[in-house]
């Protein structure tokens, strides 16, 4: 079977990993990697790299990614990345095509394979983030698919109102999270060096853009700086930087100008890469920000988050997510009561049992593959 996984940021390729060893290992498989979107971005940290180290048989480059994030820019850049996958679509044919998450790349890939009438198994649908334009670009990538791989049972009722079926959808867990005890993480200290990291308890700080909204995104990321600028009076800062949507590069220059400042107490790092991320997430004292991550991954390292804004609004929620707004005081005043907090102690609503085995026997007993 002729497998292609479309991966188009360091977000995605993380969560994807361990369904990618299986499809590798599995001699039933044909695996081939498509990567385009942030991946071939240099202020993106450039992590096509960390995909050509994995070594797989076959990577395909696909489009560019606009040199600008205003609002032109990204619709701009929508109508280009389809009109290189209608070409790519064109070459190439799939038994199966895994599409995750709910970029606005993604949406422009997938929409693009639908002439063609190629089969896409989406990872991650039915989810809501009602503060962001992700959440259009999700349900579009789902009503495209043929398969749906959610991560809740709330996410595939949601899907199946929305594609009007049953047939197709499937509740397995978040890839992401699967078999997280028996993940190998690597030494703080081999991080710390990599990345030259000058201190060893922090906040761990990931701000994106809100896209619903985006006319408030230069007061957002000022407010950003201004928060960071007082925390660091009491805390060390790890950031990892914001995405490639609708003016993210406002937030970076802030997180660039806070660590020219204050290099002893910020680090701003483009691409940590998974496993060094989870080790990040694992180390820190919390989470601050508004990722995804931090509503998905972190109450399986009993951290807890400090999530800020919209964007990640009528999400399924841990219960060790504390909501608070764009406000600089409501910001600084969680902050004080979340660092006395002793460690998260409850479940993780993400995570089930055999999630990539469970996908891999759907598509590979399927007869219509």
């Amino acid at each position: 079977m002729k497998i292609a996984v479309l991966t188009s940021s360091r977000a995605d390729y993380g969560i994807y990993q361990p369904l990618l060893a299986k499809l590798k290992a599995d001699a039933r498989f044909k695996l081939e990697i498509i990567a385009f979107g942030m991946h071939l971005q240099k202020k993106q940290g450039n992590t096509i790299r960390d995909i050509r180290r994995d070594d797989y048989s076959k990577i395909h480059l696909v489009g560019a990614m606009p040199e600008n994030d205003k609002v032109f820019d990204i619709a701009y850049g929508y109508g280009a990345l389809l009109s290189d996958f209608a070409h790519f679509w064109k070459q190439h044919n799939y038994d199966l095509i895994f599409a995750l998450g709910d970029r606005w790349e993604m949406s422009a890939a997938v929409q693009s394979s639908i002439p063609y009438e190629l089969k896409i198994a989406h990872v991650h649908g039915g989810e809501t983030t009602l503060g962001a334009t992700d959440n259009i670009y999700r349900h579009q990538i789902s009503l495209a698919a043929h398969y749906h791989f959610t991560a809740a049972e709330p996410f595939s009722e949601r899907v199946k109102c929305l594609i009007n079926k049953n047939d197709g959808v499937y509740t397995v867990g978040s890839i992401s999270l699967e078999d997280l005890k028996n993940l190998e993480l690597p030494d703080w200290s081999e991080v710390k060096k990599h990345f030259n990291i000058p201190f060893d308890e922090f906040i761990l700080v990931t701000f994106h853009p809100e896209s619903v909204g985006s006319s408030m995104n230069e007061f957002f990321a000022k407010l950003t700086y201004a928060v960071l600028e007082e925390l660091i009076r009491r805390h060390n800062i790890l950031i990892t930087a914001a995405n490639s949507d609708v003016m993210g590069s406002l937030f970076n220059q802030q997180f660039e100008l806070l660590q020219e400042q204050h290099p002893e107490k910020i680090k701003l790092v483009f691409a940590l890469g998974k496993l060094n991320y989870f080790k990040a997430m694992q180390r820190c004292s919390f989470m601050l920000g508004n990722t995804s991550s931090g509503i998905v991954e972190a109450a399986s390292f009993r951290r807890w988050v400090l999530n800020v804004g919209d964007r990640q609004k009528g999400r399924l929620r841990n219960e060790n997510v504390i909501d608070v707004p764009f406000e600089t005081e409501k910001i600084l005043n969680a902050v004080s009561q979340v660092g006395d907090r002793d460690d998260y102690k409850g479940e993780n609503i993400y995570v089930m049992p055999g999630t990539t085995d469970s996908i891999i026997k759907i598509i590979s007993q399927d007869a219509r593959l």
